[in-house]
């Protein structure tokens, strides 16, 4: 009997491993993850470095924007680009809206869906690679013309890396500080992008090298300006400009009419005074997340905006309206002059640069002689009795006075008032601070206690800001009175 039992002991237990056994599933599970069934292309789990195999899931996209990448471009291997980390760190006292940031253009473009290799030197850390100078999030237009973001950026580590952006687009470099030395990064499996270059490239090779080109997306560069278009919208215009007259106008307009108007300097006497080191940045876009354009780094506009930057007399008539606002608002100084409220600055002061490269091309602005706002705004500063500047609604109506004092006293005003801007040791926290330093700075300029033509104009300051400029002549000409469109 005991013989039996135990049997049977054995038996069951047997038979009931044998049931658990037979229920076991393989999940697929290693060490608690979940290895992707899929090649990646974000740089969130294992990365299939095939160079060969091309993740093709964002071509129905990209074939709309920016654009596919034939198979005939030939796709570079090992391709060196030299990298300058030397750059100027700008002052912590430039007080202006936006600074440039430093995109280091490659001269490459990487096609859609296919990955791109990085070889970083050793001991050099800090560099990111992007690809994709459409750097606007959409996703919450409606509706939607490309995808919502469409670019990749990535941290480089020294040794291999990899990369990869379904969509394609210009390849940049980022480094997040400056360091004194010069690096060789090479880069596999990219394609060339037919960049104007100011110095290097003539305006025929380039001219050439884009009709050669099937790459969709581009840039021209000068030392300070960067604009990167759409080649097939280009190919249109070619016969209309000369790329190296247009670059050298655009370097030429943010040396002189933003940098040296608000007194910035390569290489200035006082480190406050230092101008930004790094090109501004225009990106032309099929979709953009405000506006027709909008400032930043880079400043974005939609493909319309195109002959805004190739027309050179567009540029020095001060019609370049949209690109010179945008670059305005970057270069605005909201913290310590460009008052808010009320009667708001924030869509005037930065149309004052167009003023400025029109002045010093002998011109003046066009738009001052459509429509009526001059003369409404003017009607407003000869009323007597008590008023306010916000009566003023139209924005373009309150340039009117800022141009009477620079017609007046010159356009250095911008500059000593910039340079005291940088100088303050306090950033004003109300509007009412902000217009009493804009009337001291300018009275001092103008040697001229100018409390009559703020007065005229509205625009109310302290007691103590009147006290600060009281050893001024009171003013006595009717400035208010200038009509800027003589």
């Amino acid at each position: 009997m005991k013989t039996i039992a135990i049997q049977c002991v054995v038996a069951g237990a047997l038979a009931g491993l044998t049931a658990l056994t037979a229920c076991r599933k393989n999940y697929n599970f290693e060490d608690g993850y979940n290895k992707a069934p899929v090649i990646d292309t974000a740089g969130v789990s294992a990365l299939d470095t095939n160079m060969a195999r091309i993740d093709s899931s964002g071509f129905a996209d990209a074939r709309r924007f920016p654009g596919l990448v034939s198979v005939l471009e030939p796709r570079l291997q090992h391709y060196e680009v030299e990298v300058d980390l030397n750059y100027k760190v700008m002052s912590p006292s430039l007080r202006i809206s936006a600074p440039p940031g430093n995109w280091i253009s490659t001269g490459l473009y990487a096609a859609p869906g296919e990955l791109v290799r990085v070889v970083v030197p050793p001991d050099s850390e800090g560099l990111a690679v992007q690809i994709g100078a459409h750097t606007d999030n959409v996703s919450n237009k409606t509706p939607l013309i490309r995808p919502g973001v469409i670019f990749t950026r990535k941290i480089l580590l020294p040794g291999v890396n990899y990369v990869r952006n379904i969509y394609g687009g210009t390849v940049y470099l980022i480094p997040s500080a400056p360091t004194p030395k010069k690096i060789k990064v090479l880069f596999s499996n990219v394609v060339k992008s037919p960049d104007f270059v100011l110095g290097k490239t003539t305006d025929a090779e380039w001219k050439a090298m884009l009709r050669a080109s099937n790459v969709p997306v581009f840039e021209m560069r000068s030392e300070r300006f960067i604009i990167t278009m759409y080649r097939k919208v280009m190919l249109g215009m070619l016969e209309r400009f000369n790329a190296q007259q247009v670059m050298e106008e655009w370097d030429e307009a943010i040396e002189l009419d933003y940098n040296g108007w608000y007194g910035l300097e390569d290489d200035p006497a006082d480190p406050r005074d230092q101008a930004p080191a790094t090109p501004h940045r225009f990106v032309l876009d099929v979709q953009i997340s405000l506006g027709s354009g909008h400032s930043g780094y880079p400043c974005m506009a939609y493909m319309d905006w195109h002959s805004d930057f190739i027309d050179v007399d567009l540029i020095t008539t001060g019609a370049s309206w949209g690109p010179f606002h945008e670059i305005g608002h970057n270069f605005q100084m909201g913290s310590m002059w460009s008052w808010g409220g009320a009667d708001d600055l924030g869509e005037v002061s930065n149309n004052l640069f167009v003023f400025k490269i029109a002045d010093r091309h002998g011109r003046k602005p066009p738009r001052i002689y459509t429509g009526d706002f001059v003369a409404v705004a003017l009607a407003h500063a000869k009323t007597t009795g008590a008023k306010r500047f916000s009566s003023v609604t139209n924005v373009f109506g309150r340039l009117v006075p800022f141009v009477q004092l620079f017609q007046r006293y010159g356009y250095g005003m911008m500059t000593a008032l910039s340079k005291a801007a940088r100088r303050e040791n306090r950033v004003p926290i109300i509007d009412e601070v902000r217009k009493n330093f804009f009337f001291v700075q300018a009275s001092l300029y103008a040697k001229v206690n100018l409390k009559p033509f703020f007065d005229q104009w509205g625009i109310e300051v302290s007691p103590s800001a009147v006290e600060q400029v009281r050893h001024l002549p009171l003013l006595t000409e009717k400035v208010w009175e200038k009509d800027i469109r003589l």
